[in-house]
This record gives C-alpha cells, sequence and structure tokens, in this order.
C-alpha cells in the first residue's frame, strides 16, 4: 500500500509539473506602412488648415487649434531627430485661405512643388485638417448619482507628398484621452461640459503623441509580445536554453519529447516546440525586416 501511495504521488507530481506554464516574450517586427524612396530624406512640414475661417471654430478656440498644430509638428520633429539621415524642416504652421475644396484643384500640385523647391525637400507633409471635440458618457453610480465623464478627441488629416506634387499617402492621426469628470444634474439633464478653449495643453500632448506615431510609419515597428510555454519536469532543460536566447538547441530535444509514449508530454513538447519556431520566425522576419530598411537607404 505504501509503495501504490509513492508511486501515485511520483506520478501526480509529475502531471502537475507537466500542466504548468509559464510567459516569455519574444519580437515582433512589422514593416513600415509606408515606404520612402531611398533618397527622400529633406522633409518638409506645412498646416495648410485655416482654423481661423471655419464659423464652428470660435476666435477663443483658435489658441486650443494653434497648440493642435504645434504639438503635431513637434511630435514629429522629436521622432525624426534620431533618424541623422533625416532633414525636417517647418515650412508653414499657418497657411491661409486653403481649403480642403482647393487641394483637389489641379492647380494645387504647382502649390506643393514651389514649396518643396522654396525648402528644396524630397516631401513635403501636409496637415490638411484638424477635427477637434469632446465626448460625454454618463455613469450611474450605486446611490443613483449621475456623473459625466468627458474625453477628448484629436484627429489630424495628413497627406504626404513627393516633391512632384505626387500624394504618395493620406492617412489619419490620431489620440484620445480621458479628459474630466464632472457631477451631473437633475437626472443627467444638466450638465456643465468643459471648454474646448481651455484644453489647449491637452490637445497639444494629444498631438505631440498622434505626431510621433504618423512619423513612426515610416519606420520598421516592434513590439514585445508574451508566448506560453509548458514547465515541469520534462521540459526544465529545454525552457532553460530558449530563455537563455538559444532556442534552435532545444529543437531536437523538444522533438524526442514530441515522440513521447505519454499524450499529455507529447502534446506540451509539440506545443513548446511551436513556440521555438515562432521565436525563430520573428528573429527571421526581423533581420529581413530591417535589412530591406537598411539596403533602402535609411
Amino acid at each position: 500500500m505504501k509503495t501504490f501511495i509513492q508511486v501515485f504521488s511520483a506520478m501526480l507530481f509529475t502531471v502537475l509539473l507537466a500542466s504548468c506554464s509559464t510567459f516569455i516574450q519574444t519580437q515582433k517586427t512589422y514593416a513600415p506602412e509606408v515606404y520612402l524612396p531611398a533618397d527622400s530624406n529633406r522633409i518638409v512640414f506645412v498646416n495648410f488648415f485655416d482654423y481661423t475661417v471655419p464659423e464652428y471654430i470660435k476666435d477663443k478656440q483658435e489658441v486650443t487649434y494653434r497648440m493642435s498644430v504645434k504639438g503635431f509638428w513637434r511630435g514629429i520633429e522629436a521622432e525624426f531627430m534620431t533618424d541623422p539621415m533625416v532633414n525636417f524642416m517647418v515650412g508653414d504652421t499657418l497657411s491661409r485661405r486653403k481649403t480642403v475644396m482647393s487641394m483637389q484643384d489641379s492647380t494645387f500640385r504647382d502649390t506643393i512643388v514651389n514649396i518643396c523647391q522654396r525648402f528644396n525637400a524630397n516631401l513635403l507633409i501636409a496637415l490638411d485638417s484638424i477635427n477637434i471635440w469632446i465626448d460625454e458618457e454618463q455613469v450611474i453610480d450605486e446611490d443613483n448619482s449621475t456623473t459625466s465623464q468627458y474625453y477628448l478627441n484629436s484627429y489630424n488629416y495628413v497627406t504626404l507628398y513627393s516633391s512632384e506634387g505626387e500624394a504618395i499617402d493620406r492617412s489619419i492621426a490620431k489620440g484620445s484621452k480621458f479628459y474630466k469628470s464632472r457631477p451631473a444634474f437633475f437626472l443627467g439633464l444638466l450638465t456643465f461640459p468643459p471648454a474646448l478653449s481651455k484644453a489647449a495643453a491637452d490637445v497639444a500632448g494629444l498631438s505631440e503623441s498622434a505626431g510621433r506615431d504618423y512619423a513612426g510609419r515610416f519606420y520598421p515597428f516592434a513590439e514585445m509580445v508574451n508566448v506560453s510555454l509548458y514547465t515541469g519536469g520534462p521540459f526544465i532543460e529545454t525552457n532553460r536554453i530558449i530563455t537563455a536566447g538559444n532556442p534552435v538547441e532545444a529543437i531536437e530535444p523538444l522533438r524526442e519529447l514530441t515522440r513521447s509514449s505519454n499524450k499529455n508530454i507529447a502534446r506540451k513538447a509539440a506545443h513548446n516546440l511551436s513556440v521555438v519556431y515562432e521565436i525563430l520566425e520573428n528573429r527571421r522576419n526581423t533581420e529581413k525586416i530591417n535589412s530591406e530598411f537598411l539596403s533602402d537607404g535609411k
């Protein structure tokens, strides 16, 4: 009986070890969203959105839009400053009398060409339009009190032009954040929303972050992702090899474990082996993307 208990305990311990898992990280790299010509290292920024014209933008809100423009180009500039191959210039932060309709006219191409020639730029980043607004969401707590939560949103509509005036890419660089919380009265019928004119500093921060994200579209992007490995007696050594940064050395031992008579161990070994292949594929992909990026002269 004692022998049976010892054997059963050992079996149970082995199963428990094999059923546990842990997380490790692997780097996953993505190619640039926008590929630039190898000689496109002089980039000029122009804001074509004249925020002094639209009637929906009140005079006291203009400072918020001005700070949005400033934050956006500063975000782009901060990101490009880390690349010694890029010369980023600010051409105009408020090009007046430009409208979305005028940008569709065939003569607008000449405007782009002239600006690029003036700054000797290969590319032009144009801020076509800005949309800033505050959303409200009402929350009722357990005391039946209503609170209005406000979220600040900033959308920047951007076009990338070649020095010949051709539109290479159009995109939206956007940001949102929780802004303020205020009590609502009379069952939420009466609220006091925050003024957009007083949100200049927060908008500038959102736009700067959006500018960094926009400039980041021209470079490979990497993130760390979690992958799970089964742990326990059979996997102690292979997991040590993998976490030490030598996943190739774990392939053959894991292949042996996939042929185990214990189906549970074989299944978990197959999973860990697939993780090894994923890590190696991520490495190959990272090398390929970075190699292609550098071969373009970046």
